[in-house]
């Protein structure tokens, strides 16, 4: 009896030190509902890291845009400049602004050897070697890290485009080419423009009421918005409110981008050039500012400041933000 006794309490002790099957499931759900509850957190301090390294990139590209005003008095041509042909006859070279601040942002040596009278437009007829080596040179200052397709470079696998058989990088950030398609007449000046960047006294708005840059989400790589060395690559307009769903005019737009809902909208038709509607019109081309962060965009005014716009902000407000000298009274908490 006392051996049976003995074995029972043995028995027994060995079921209290166990799990049952319900207590592991208990456990198990527990843990799955704190990793739920944890996860939003852990997402939203990386995006927070994320937004804090672009705010720095707009901040560093600012600088490159006020060194490269101190030496010439004024911010760099939002593309161009003309150049002279063989024949004497005068031919536009359509390097865009962004370009023309590798020597302000310690990348010399990838613009050391640019040949600055040979047309980026014209890749699909050989590319200088040294021409070459910048268009597809990705600067980790121009992208955002909260934007994974920036890291794509434009044509890649030369699947997109005439454009030559090769890959341009991109960049997240644009300069202000005011209100209105890109060329269009009538259109209202920004900062940038053809053959044209304004100088500090052309900004009669006053340099913190008026927009240097802002972001880009550049999408698919068969979109060409933020292609660091086309003319209609890093420009944005006004004409909508940053985020704005309505889509962009291009003349190169990725099939995804044509998609609903799609965070880089642009305007698809696959039986044109680049999938865009525009064909060759370059004065219809108007991109709008947006990023992928919640809620806005950084912008880098022209005092060198950098401010994150809520994608709520007025139209009105955010107009007048893109003209240097339109006369409007702007807010300061806009």
């Amino acid at each position: 009896m006392l051996h049976t006794t003995k074995g029972y309490e043995i028995m027994n002790n060995s079921r209290k030190n166990g799990f049952t099957l319900v207590e592991l499931l208990v456990v198990i759900a527990i843990i799955g509902i704190l990793i739920a509850l944890l996860l939003p957190a852990v997402q939203a301090a990386r995006e927070a890291a994320r937004r804090a390294q672009c705010t720095s990139n707009v901040k560093q590209v600012g600088i490159g845009l006020h060194l490269y005003h101190d030496t010439h008095n004024q911010f760099p041509p939002g593309y161009g400049y003309y150049y002279k042909n063989s024949n004497g006859s005068l031919a536009l070279a359509e390097w865009p602004w962004i370009m023309r601040l590798y020597d302000y942002i310690e990348q010399d040596a990838v613009v050391d050897e640019i040949t600055w009278d040979w047309n980026p437009g014209m890749s699909h007829h050989g590319v200088p070697r040294g021409n070459m080596q910048a268009m597809v040179a990705r600067i980790d200052i121009f992208q955002c890290p909260s934007d994974p397709s920036v890291v794509t470079r434009f044509n890649e696998g030369g699947t997109c485009s005439y454009l030559g058989g090769f890959g341009k990088a991109r960049a997240s950030y644009a300069g202000n080419f005011g209100i209105g398609q890109m060329e269009a007449s009538g259109r209202t000046a920004g900062i940038f423009g053809n053959c044209h960047g304004d100088s500090m006294r052309d900004i009669t708005d006053g340099t913190s009421s008026t927009l240097l840059t802002s972001e880009l989400i550049v999408g698919g790589k068969c979109s060409i918005r933020g292609d660091t060395s086309y003319d209609e690559g890093p420009v944005y307009m006004h004409d909508y409110t940053p985020n704005d769903p309505t889509p962009d005019l291009v003349r190169w737009c990725d099939p995804s981008d044509g998609q609903p809902g799609t965070a880089s909208p642009c305007v698809y038709d696959s039986s044109t050039l680049g999938g865009g509607i525009l064909g060759n019109k370059l004065n219809m081309v108007l991109h709008t500012s947006r990023s992928m962060h919640p809620g806005g965009v950084n912008s880098g005014m022209c005092d060198g400041s950098v401010r994150f716009i809520s994608a709520d902000i007025d139209l009105a407000t955010w107009r007048a933000l893109g003209t240097p000298k339109g006369g409007e009274t702007i807010a300061y908490e806009f």
